[in-house]
C-alpha cells in the first residue's frame, strides 16, 4: 500500500497516551498493515496492542486479539526465527490473563497451554514456565494435577524463557502455602526479603500470600505484620486490587472504620475496572467491611455531613455478596470447581 510506513506508525502510537487512546491508535495501524498485506508489521502491531492491553488496559482485549496474532504467526513459518521469542513471552502474559476472565473457556485455555508447550519445545527452551503457569491454573480446580505440575516446575531447569529468581521464589511461596507447608514457604519468602528483591509483583504478592495464610489460621498478630508490609505496595494501584481486597478483609476484622476509609478511597478505581478476577477479590473485602460495620452497629460520618449507618452497611453487604456470588459462579462454572464460591467466606469465619 502506497505511503504505508510501519516505523512512523509505531512511533506515532507510542507518543499517544497509554491505555485506550494508544490502543485505538494501534488498532488503526493494524488496519493499515492488513490493507498493505504486511504480516511482518501486523505481528509487531498486534503484539504492541496485546502488551498495551495487558499492562495498561483491562487485559480482556489482549485475550480477544491473541488468536489473530497467533494465526498470523502460524501462517508465516519463515518469520518464526525472528518472532518466536516474543510470541512465547506473549503466551506467558495471555495464560496469566486467561485465568482472570471466565468468558474464556477452560478448553480454550488448555489448548493455548498445549500450543505454548509445543513452541517452547520447538525452540529448545525448558518447560519450566509452562509448568509454572499451568500449575497456577490447575490450582483453581484440580489439586492432584497442580501437585504434578508444581513438581515438574521445581525440577525443570531455568533458562532465558523462565522467570527470574524473585518471581520463581514467589511462586514457590504461593504453592508451598497451598500445600500447607508453611515452613518451606517461609524459608523461601525469607530469601526474597533478605535479598530485597523488587519486581512488578514481588514482594507485594509474597506478603499477600503470607497475610492470607495467617488470617486463615487466625494468627492475627502475624497477619498484622504482613498487612503493614503489604499496604504501601497497594494504595491506588489498580492492578493490586486483589491485595487491596485482602487488606480490606484484614482491616474489617481489626478496624472497621479504617477499613471503610480504605474502601472509600478505592471505590472509583473499582468502578472503572472491567477485570472480573480483580473485582471479585476487591468486592469480597468490601463485603467484609460492610458486614463488620453492620454487625458492630458502627455509624461513619461522611465528608458531606451525612452519616453512613449500619442499615446502609447491611444493605450494601447484601448487594456486594450477591455480586460476588454471581462472579464466583461464572468462574466456578468455567473451571468446574467451587474454589471461588468457597473463597468468598474463607476469611469471615
Amino acid at each position: 500500500m502506497q505511503g504505508f510506513d510501519p516505523s512512523a506508525l509505531r512511533q506515532a502510537y507510542f507518543e499517544t497516551q497509554e491505555g485506550e487512546p494508544r490502543m485505538r491508535a494501534i488498532r488503526s495501524a493494524i488496519t493499515q498493515a492488513e490493507q498493505a498485506k504486511d504480516d511482518y508489521a501486523r505481528l509487531i502491531f498486534h503484539r504492541d496492542f496485546i502488551k498495551e492491553s495487558v499492562f495498561s488496559g483491562d487485559r480482556y482485549q489482549a485475550l480477544i486479539d491473541f488468536p489473530q496474532y497467533l494465526a498470523i504467526y502460524d501462517a508465516n513459518p519463515e518469520l518464526h526465527p525472528q518472532f518466536r521469542y516474543h510470541v512465547l513471552w506473549t503466551f506467558k502474559w495471555i495464560l496469566q490473563a486467561a485465568a482472570e476472565f471466565p468468558q474464556i473457556e477452560k478448553s480454550q485455555v488448555l489448548r493455548w497451554f498445549s500450543h505454548f508447550r509445543s513452541e517452547l519445545s520447538k525452540a529448545g527452551y525448558s518447560l519450566k514456565p509452562f509448568y509454572n503457569l499451568r500449575a497456577a491454573f490447575y490450582s483453581y480446580y484440580d489439586y492432584a494435577k497442580f501437585l504434578l505440575d508444581y513438581e515438574d516446575f521445581q525440577n525443570a531447569k531455568a533458562d532465558e524463557m523462565s522467570d527470574g529468581d524473585p518471581d520463581t521464589y514467589d511462586a514457590i511461596v504461593q504453592y508451598e502455602l497451598l500445600r500447607g507447608n508453611d515452613a518451606a514457604a517461609l524459608k523461601t519468602a525469607n530469601l526474597i526479603f533478605e535479598r530485597n528483591y523488587r519486581t512488578d509483583e514481588v514482594p507485594a504478592k509474597t506478603y499477600s500470600y503470607l497475610l492470607r495464610y495467617a488470617m486463615l489460621r487466625h494468627d492475627m498478630e502475624t497477619a498484622a505484620h504482613y498487612a503493614e508490609l503489604l499496604r504501601p505496595f497497594c494504595i491506588r494501584k489498580r492492578f493490586r486490587m486483589t491485595e487491596l481486597g485482602l487488606l480490606l478483609c484484614f482491616d474489617a476484622k481489626t478496624n472497621p472504620c479504617a477499613a471503610y476509609q480504605l474502601l472509600s478511597e478505592h471505590e472509583e478505581m473499582r468502578r472503572s475496572s472491567r477485570n472480573p478476577y480483580l473485582c471479585f477479590w476487591f468486592d469480597r473485602g468490601a463485603m467484609m467491611v460492610y458486614d463488620a460495620l453492620a454487625n458492630r452497629q458502627i455509624s461513619v460520618p461522611l465528608d458531606n455531613g451525612q452519616i453512613f449507618t449500619p442499615e446502609d452497611a447491611a444493605r450494601l453487604a447484601e448487594e456486594t455478596r450477591t455480586r460476588c456470588l454471581e462472579t464466583a459462579a461464572l468462574f466456578d462454572a468455567r473451571n468446574g470447581s467451587d474454589y471461588f464460591t468457597t473463597a468468598l467466606d474463607e476469611l469471615s469465619r
